[in-house]
């Protein structure tokens, strides 16, 4: 078996020449198809009893993809859209190996030709002004881990940030220039390296200054009781444990998200144009943004009470109108 047909040097070149240097995906993204790739070799490694180090591109099937993702939603009880993103990124390597080499090119056309699987969209959930006031209050602010957690709550929900997005903020990233005459501004490093600047409403910019109040300029914005940068895991169980602890709340599964869609509602609620929101919440496009437009019962009830069809006029006969027929007869 040649170079050209082992699978592991087309990997190596996968994601250290094409994904980083020619497409520059997203951290996230790179993550996405490594994960694909750690859990679907040693999968075909086993089907086919063959070290993972000896497999060969054409080794990677059509039919072994399938049982592949198969094997994901039976087993390991992934959703269609997880099962899609892992569909994804096998058939991003197969287009690349394609592209680059013409005896594989048949095999590459038999595996983007596995079709993705039809999803429905999840549910948009999100929270009512009352439980957001809720959400907010749970945090102890008399203590110091209660400050911080009340500052990144009110963070995420003045700003609709990304989960990720405000546990990489950082202090050279906070304008708050409001004592000066300007805006108070919060830089976020959005999706694909993509920036863009979100208003803070006067108490956030309250609760961050004294919230960075002697830190470097490189110094996370929010950090935990250990005095180090927030993670992700951390931000998902700080605000299920606020939940927890609202009692209309209780049932319900509050992720940072939530809180996300929860700004965009409330925009909408407030009258803010659909465009700007799309911008505050850093969507490429805007019909990512209108399901938020469409979610909301209270506009839907007044679009309703808008066209609301009311008592029908009485019908009259047209030769009844004797000024009209005047009028006719002189023209």
């Amino acid at each position: 078996m040649t170079d050209r047909e082992i699978l592991g040097p087309w990997l190596r070149r996968f994601f250290v020449e094409y994904i980083v240097t020619e497409r520059n995906l997203a951290q996230n993204t790179r993550s996405s198809y490594r994960d694909t790739f750690s859990l679907f070799l040693p999968y075909v490694s086993q089907n086919l009893h063959k070290p993972v180090e000896r497999l060969a591109v054409t080794d990677l099937t059509s039919s072994l993809v399938l049982k592949f993702l198969g094997y994901l939603e039976t087993d390991r009880h992934c959703s269609v859209r997880t099962r899609n993103q892992r569909l994804a990124a096998i058939r991003a390597f197969a287009r690349y190996v394609g592209s680059r080499d013409p005896v594989l090119v048949e095999w590459c056309g038999h595996i983007r030709a596995i079709a993705s699987k039809k999803a429905m969209p999840p549910a948009i959930g999100w929270l009512s002004r009352t439980e957001m006031d809720a959400m907010l209050a749970v945090p102890d602010r008399r203590t110091s881990q209660g400050r911080r957690e009340y500052a990144l709550l009110l963070f995420l929900y003045n700003t609709g940030a990304r989960v990720s997005e405000a546990v990489q903020l950082r202090v050279r990233d906070l304008n708050l220039a409001r004592a000066r005459g300007g805006h108070d501004l919060a830089t976020l490093l959005g999706k694909g390296g993509k920036v863009r600047q979100c208003p803070l409403w006067p108490e956030t910019e309250q609760i961050l200054t004294a919230e960075i109040h002697g830190r470097a300029a490189d110094a996370a914005v929010f950090v935990s009781r250990l005095g180090e940068q927030f993670t992700r895991f951390g931000v998902y169980r700080l605000i299920e444990r606020c939940a927890l602890q609202v009692p209309q709340l209780a049932k319900r599964a509050i992720t940072p998200h939530v809180i996300r869609h929860t700004t965009a509602c409330h925009l909408v609620q407030a009258g803010v144009d659909i465009n700007t929101i799309r911008a505050w919440l850093g969507h490429v496009s805007i019909s990512t943004t209108n399901i938020y437009a469409e979610i909301d019962m209270t506009m839907k009830a007044n679009a309703i009470a808008l066209c609301e069809v009311g008592t029908p006029m009485g019908r009259r006969s047209w030769k009844g109108d004797k000024d009209l027929m005047a009028f006719l007869k002189s023209l």
